[in-house]
C-alpha cells in the first residue's frame, strides 16, 4: 500500500533526501490539502538552496484517521393493496342455464326447475344476472390488461472495474521522456506512466558498444534535469576505464544529476534508490539478479510493475547460443527491445536497432552508437565530432559503494 503524505514526512527521520525528492514530496501534499506539510517543505526549500537535506524531526506530525460515516437507508412506507373480492355467482337448477326464445309463443322451452346449489366461483368467472322469466343471462366481464411499463436501463459495471467512458475522465496530463536528439529520435516519445513504469532491454554481445550507449543515455537525460541513476555491476566506477568514457560522454554541468551504485545488499535496498531517482540504468540484469540472493526477481514484478513513473535501462548479454541472457521471458516483458547488430569486426560500423517499440513508429531506424547519430542507409552516417578524452572539472561523480 502506497504511504500517505504524512507517513512520508515521518518518514524523512534521520535520513538524507535530495530536494526533488523533497519538491515531489510538496507538490503531493498540495494535491492532498495537508497544510501542515506544505508549509513545512516550503519553508526547508526557500531557506535553503541545497541539493539534500539531512532531515532530523523534533516531533512527527499524527497521522490522521478517517472518520466513519454511517448512512441510514430511509425505506418508503409500502403501499396497501386491496385485497380482491371474490364474486359469489348463483347458478340455477344442474348449472345448465335455461334458453329462452321470445316472441314465439308456444315455442318457449324451459329448462325444468330443481333445488339451486350455489357455487363460490373467482373474478375470472362472468358474474350472472336473473331475470324474471326465470332465464339467466349472463354478461362477460372484461379483463383489462396490465399496462407494461418500460423498464429503464440499469448500468451495470464489474465492481473495481472502468468502463471506456471512465478514461475519458482523467484528466491528468500524459507526461514524456522525450530527448531532442538523435538518440530521442531513435528511442521515440517514451510515456511516464502514472501507474507502472517503462523498460527498454539491450540485447548486446561483448565489445559492441552497450556501455558506452548507457553513457551516452545519462548525459541526455541530465541535460533535460531528470535524476538518473547507474548501477555499475560489470566495470567498477573506480577503473580508469570507467573514468575514460565519463570524460568522454558526460558533460561536467551533468555530474550531479547522475549517482553511480557499484554494489547492493538486497532487493529492498535496490528499492530505496530506484525511488529517489527517475531513469535508472542497470549493468547488467543477469548481475543484479546473482546480488540479490534468495529472491528470484523478475523483469515484470519485481522492477516494472513494482515502480510507477520511472524509465528503467537494462542491458542483457547475450549467450553463446543468441539469446539474452537473465531469462528468455525478459525478451517479453519490456516496452522497448533493443539489441546491438555487428556487422563487422569494425565496432566503428556496430549500430542499434529495435526489435520492438511501442513509442516510435518510424519504421527500421539504425542508430550508430560510435557516431552517435541515425544511421541514413541511402547517404550514410551522418558523423558528428568525439568529445575531447578528458575535461577539466572541480565536480565530480556522485558515487555510492555499498
Amino acid at each position: 500500500m502506497k504511504k500517505t503524505v504524512i507517513e512520508q514526512y515521518n518518514g524523512m527521520h534521520n535520513k538524507t533526501v535530495s530536494r526533488r525528492y523533497l519538491e515531489k514530496l510538496l507538490s503531493r501534499a498540495k494535491r492532498t490539502k495537508q497544510k501542515e506539510v506544505v508549509s513545512k517543505i516550503e519553508k526547508l526549500l526557500s531557506d535553503n538552496e541545497d541539493k539534500s537535506f539531512a532531515i532530523t524531526l523534533t516531533k512527527k506530525l499524527p497521522r490522521k484517521t478517517k472518520r466513519r460515516v454511517t448512512i441510514k437507508s430511509i425505506s418508503k412506507p409500502k403501499k396497501r393493496v386491496a385485497a380482491k373480492k371474490k364474486i359469489k355467482l348463483n347458478v340455477i337448477g344442474l348449472g345448465i342455464p335455461s334458453i329462452c326464445v321470445k316472441n314465439y309463443g308456444d315455442m318457449r322451452k324451459e329448462v325444468p326447475k330443481t333445488n339451486v346449489n350455489s357455487r363460490s366461483l373467482h373474478n375470472h368467472i362472468p358474474k350472472e344476472q336473473v331475470s324474471n322469466d326465470n332465464c339467466l343471462h349472463f354478461e362477460l366481464q372484461k379483463k383489462s390488461s396490465p399496462i407494461l411499463k418500460k423498464q429503464p436501463v440499469i448500468k451495470r459495471t464489474v465492481k473495481g472495474g472502468t468502463t471506456m467512458a471512465d478514461i475519458d475522465n482523467n484528466n491528468q496530463i500524459t507526461e514524456t521522456f522525450t530527448l531532442d536528439s538523435d538518440l530521442g529520435r531513435f528511442l521515440g516519445d517514451l510515456e511516464k506512466k502514472p501507474v507502472h513504469s517503462i523498460v527498454v532491454t539491450l540485447d548486446a554481445p561483448a565489445g559492441s558498444g552497450k556501455t558506452r550507449l548507457f553513457f551516452q543515455l545519462m548525459n541526455d537525460y541530465a541535460n533535460h534535469g531528470k535524476s538518473c541513476v547507474f548501477f555499475t555491476f560489470e566495470e567498477h566506477s573506480s577503473s580508469k576505464l570507467f573514468k575514460n568514457k565519463r570524460d568522454q560522454y558526460i558533460d561536467p554541468k551533468n555530474y550531479n544529476n547522475i549517482t553511480v551504485v557499484d554494489e547492493i545488499k538486497d532487493y529492498e535496498e535496490f528499492k530505496r534508490i530506484v525511488e529517489n531517482h527517475e531513469v535508472i540504468l542497470t549493468d547488467s540484469f543477469g548481475k543484479l539478479q546473482r546480488l540479490i540472493k534468495g529472491l528470484k526477481i523478475e523483469l515484470d514484478e519485481h522492477v516494472r510493475k513494482a515502480f510507477d513513473s520511472k524509465l528503467f535501462f537494462f542491458i542483457f548479454q547475450r549467450t553463446t547460443g543468441k539469446t539474452m541472457r537473465g531469462g528468455s521471458d525478459s525478451e517479453f516483458d519490456g516496452d522497448v527491445i533493443l539489441e546491438v547488430v555487428k556487422p563487422s569486426d569494425d565496432y566503428r560500423e556496430n549500430y542499434v536497432r529495435a526489435r520492438k517499440n511501442r513509442y516510435n513508429e518510424e519504421p527500421n531506424i539504425k542508430y550508430s552508437v560510435y557516431h552517435r547519430s541515425i544511421i541514413d542507409d541511402e547517404n550514410g552516417t551522418e558523423r558528428i565530432q568525439e568529445p575531447k578524452d578528458s575535461v577539466d572539472s572541480p565536480t565530480s561523480l556522485i558515487v555510492s559503494s555499498i
